[in-house]
């Protein structure tokens, strides 16, 4: 079996592969609606908010474009803050649906500088939203919502504030109704150890309000849909059963661990990464003030061809790592570190680095 170690889709424990071969159920039946309300309870737990979180059958992608549909109207005033791929389809997303946006971008490898966030904010009048992404997949930065969201929620225009956590959350603390944030969007295939297909979408009375004034046609994305059927812990059309038992499962296992062990772990991991890749004379992309708990970033040595590199990882050693995106494509390759992962396959991961790079140097 090979080491996968892309961030997303990431390896599934035992039980949640076994899961996965139960039998489908009808999602109309009283036996859905105990596992729909559980699976929600426990997101809750991780999300920590006592607001409603919405399950979507699609990808995390998805829940980015139902934030944006939702809230908002054509011509309506967002800021994205971006610091990589993710970030900039965010907010394209939000340009195809015509919102007047300012994307102010960051050079990829770095975080949202909250000095930054601060001047622009201060200059910017009729403020709807603002986009950003907590933990950048393409480039490995974990961006400080600690200090973003109050310069955020001080705004006096009180803009909706929209936080990408698709490949963090679950393995990284991001307290929502403590930092007041109002739509929070991540996936099953990331830290929480489940299959792909589901996007979970946690949304604020406050944005539940504005979402009432929103001008923008959607359907199969319309979270006042999704409310309704909610009430009944069901989904409005037919979910993905199956990756919904792996998610329920995967859930029971954490809450078992508990929350803050879990963050401690993503963090004891990446800086044990880190330091190892160091060791062997590797460069890392991001600082170590900026690097995020769940995918590090790499930087080929000189001459070295990341994606001839990382196919002989693959087709030699069995192990997948992912390569670098947007402006970054070509130029890195990427390790994921997050939901079912342990020490020892990092130290693999080290360990098949050294014996590759005496080959293809």
């Amino acid at each position: 079996m090979a080491n996968l170690r892309i961030p997303g889709p990431t390896p599934l424990p035992p039980q949640v592969l076994s899961s996965l071969s139960q039998q489908v159920i009808s999602h109309r039946g009283k036996s859905y609606e105990k596992i729909h309300k559980e699976i929600v309870t426990n997101l809750q737990y991780f999300f920590q908010t006592k607001n409603p979180i919405y399950l979507l059958t699609a990808s995390g992608t998805a829940g980015l474009e139902t934030a944006v549909v939702n809230f908002f109207s054509p011509g309506d005033s967002v800021i994205f803050f971006t610091c990589g791929e993710f970030g900039n389809r965010w907010a394209e997303i939000g340009k195809r649906y015509g919102l007047n946006i300012n994307q102010v971008k960051f050079p990829e490898g770095t975080a949202v500088k909250k000095e930054i966030v601060q001047q622009i904010l201060q200059k910017t009048k009729k403020l709807s939203g603002v986009f950003i992404t907590h933990n950048e997949t393409g480039t490995g930065v974990l961006n400080d919502l600690f200090a973003i969201a109050p310069i955020v929620k001080n705004h006096p225009d009180k803009p909706l504030l929209l936080v990408d956590s698709v490949s963090a959350l679950g393995g990284v603390n991001l307290p929502m109704d403590d930092l007041k944030i109002d739509v929070l969007i991540t996936a099953s295939q990331k830290a929480w150890m489940s299959s792909p297909g589901i996007s979970m979408v946690a949304v604020s009375e406050k944005a539940k309000e504005r979402q009432k004034n929103s001008k923008i046609p959607r359907y199969y994305f319309d979270l006042a849909l999704y409310e309704k059927f909610n009430q009944k812990n069901q989904t409005p059309t037919t979910p993905a059963v199956s990756v919904l038992f792996s998610l329920k499962t995967a859930l029971e296992i954490m809450r078992q661990q508990g929350r803050e062990k879990i963050f401690k772990k993503h963090f004891e991991l990446r800086d044990y990464f880190r330091g190892q890749i160091k060791k062997i004379g590797l460069k890392l992309v991001v600082t170590d003030k900026e690097a995020s708990p769940t995918v590090t970033s790499i930087w080929p040595p000189e001459g070295v061809d990341e994606a001839s590199w990382r196919k002989l990882l693959r087709e030699k050693y069995n192990l997948v790592i992912a390569g670098g995106m947007g402006e970054l494509k070509g130029k890195i390759v990427r390790v994921a570190h997050m939901g079912y992962v342990s020490k020892s396959d990092l130290d693999q991961v080290v360990s098949v680095f050294k014996k590759s790079l005496k080959e293809i140097a």
